[in-house]
């Protein structure tokens, strides 16, 4: 009878098992990065791509990830990082698979050619009130351009309601998450609400920021007022287009209240948004006034407003997003960005000794071009 020796199989068969293990072994490996990376790290410009294509060697059933400060941004091979804003970024890449892993930190340096604060001054109109004697006729808000608080430069009263600045960005301000510009205050303690305009390029339209008191049954969207020139040594009279008049009196020094700058005319109309009475007197003595800023009022959405939900303590500005932009009719309107601004005084009160309420701005920002800190 045949007999067959099983035993004698067994080493064979353990030997080619063993053979493909370390076959498996040596064919799969851990992954090995390669890319080069300046110095210094990379440098773009905000808004312009970066392709980063990195060379990994034994990727074969590896998994890629991209992340920043935490956040997983792609899993490709490869991927493109455009910055919203000018800073130091850092890229984290980690290659894996089964054997192990391997991972690089990316530095990148983003910057901009463009200036972060206004250019121009398209147009201004101060509107009468107290701050007249200090404006030269002729002035044209040059002060409001650049930087502000540098050399000799004050801030621009915009005056008595509907006194307004029209200013311009040497680029446009692209809408992205959150706040998208500023608009610097005084600096003062008392707010003035100015209201805020953007436009997306010279053929548009003016689209107002929509603010807390858009929706206010005090606010009125529509409206104008008409200011008369004094005669000899009268006050400055107004009439509005609901059928009120009335004339600006000051408690202090009436030659201040301005009308020299409007040349000869005798009138000067302005047209806009008249937002709620910003101050009330709380005093409860005859002869004494004190007067505050009413409480609920002005929460977001105006130019030099100090106790806002938007004011930046850092920069000492309003910050304003241009997602708020609305039409005539109140209705969205979706910018990819603006160029253009305008503010304006929004109150139209004589608030007894502080006399009229008066918009005080200092410049504007694309908040992606300057770094800051969030209150």
């Amino acid at each position: 009878m045949l007999k067959i020796k099983f035993h004698s199989i067994t080493p064979i068969l353990m030997g080619i098992a063993l053979f493909a293990s370390c076959t498996k072994s040596e064919k799969l490996a851990g992954p090995l990065i390669t890319l080069a990376i300046p110095a210094d790290g990379f440098k773009i410009e905000v808004g312009k791509p970066l392709p980063l294509n990195p060379n990994v060697m034994n990727d074969e059933k590896s998994t890629y990830t991209w992340a920043m400060n935490g956040e997983v941004l792609s899993s490709d091979k490869s991927f493109t990082f455009t910055a919203s804003k000018i800073g130091n970024y850092n890229i984290q890449l980690k290659v894996s698979n089964d054997v192990g892993s391997d991972s690089k930190t990316i530095p990148i340096n983003a910057f901009s050619t463009n200036s972060p604060y206004i250019t121009k001054v398209l147009d201004y109109q101060y509107g009468p009130g107290q701050h007249a004697s200090l404006i030269p006729a002729n002035w044209n808000g040059s002060d409001f351009i650049g930087q502000p608080w540098t050399g000799t430069k004050i801030y621009t009263s915009l005056g008595g309601w509907g006194g307004y600045i029209i200013a311009g960005f040497d680029h446009s301000i692209k809408n992205g998450p959150g706040a998208d510009f500023a608009v610097y205050t005084q600096p003062g303690a008392g707010s003035e609400p100015g209201v805020v305009f953007v436009m997306n390029d010279a053929n548009g339209e003016w689209l107002e920021l929509k603010g807390s008191e858009y929706n206010n049954i005090e606010t009125i969207h529509d409206y104008q007022v008409t200011y008369y020139k004094p005669v000899s040594n009268g006050y400055v009279t107004w009439k509005d287009n609901k059928g009120k008049s009335g004339e600006l009196i000051p408690v202090y020094d009436s030659a201040s209240w301005w009308w020299s700058g409007y040349g000869n005319k005798t009138e000067i109309t302005f047209t806009g948004v008249k937002l709620p009475d910003a101050y009330k007197n709380i005093s409860t003595q005859v002869d004494s006034e004190n007067w505050v800023i009413r409480p609920g009022l002005f929460a977001s959405g105006y130019a030099e407003c100090y106790n806002n939900l938007d004011y930046n303590t850092s920069l000492k500005a309003n910050l304003f997003d241009i997602s708020n932009a609305v039409d005539k009719a109140g209705n969205p309107v979706n910018l990819t960005g603006i160029t253009f601004i305008k503010v304006q005084s929004g109150v139209f009160q004589v608030a007894g000794w502080l006399n009229e309420v008066s918009t005080e701005i200092s410049g504007a920002a694309d908040l992606s071009l300057i770094e800051y800190t969030a209150n």
